[in-house]
């Protein structure tokens, strides 16, 4: 978070690192996913539509990175769930610097992604996750342009300066 803060991640690489991390998720959780937990995956698109139908944009992001945390939870390793609890929290500020934005496409894409990962489709599954990141991308990046500025920080050069010299007498002895 902190070297979002600083400007040092730019959105097009917090999207580059998802669709490398998702790539991975996907493949492993179309590959473990129980009938149970495909069904979890529909319960969140159900609760998405939902929200989306309320109008409370705000829960419905927080259920579409849901929808992500689940397919971690679906590989069965905990470090992946970390990394991408920690990527989503990245992708949660920014997301909320824009405010509201377009994401009709979402819900569609899951429910055909749902379908892809239920027939084991590693590769549809992958090449649908990753269309419907990039597009998002795009939805966000077109969102920031519009919303006011998000300041940030930049980060300043650093410059290495050597100790100024000590002199003799405050220089430590030598043992005897």
């Amino acid at each position: 978070m902190d070297m979002y803060h600083s400007g040092t991640i730019s959105p097009a690489q917090l999207t580059e690192a998802r669709i490398w991390l998702e790539s991975v998720v996907v493949r492993e959780a179309c590959q473990r996913a129980t009938p149970q937990e495909i069904e979890h995956l529909r319960e969140n698109v159900r609760q998405a539509e939902e929200a989306n139908a309320r109008g409370d944009l705000d829960e419905r992001a927080e259920v579409n990175l849901e929808f992500h945390r689940i397919l971690a939870r679906m590989t069965g390793n905990p470090v992946v769930v970390i990394v991408m609890d920690s990527l989503l929290a990245v992708l949660r500020h920014f997301v909320q610097t824009i405010g509201p934005y377009e994401n009709s496409f979402v819900l569609p894409s899951r429910k055909r992604f749902i379908k892809l990962m239920e027939a084991r489709d590693v590769q549809g599954a992958i090449g649908e996750m990753e269309s419907s990141l990039k597009r998002l991308q795009r939805s966000y990046l077109s969102f920031a342009k519009e919303a006011a500025p998000v300041a940030t920080a930049k980060v300043a050069p650093t410059t290495i300066t050597s100790p100024p010299p000590r002199s003799r007498a405050s220089s430590p002895r030598k043992p005897s």
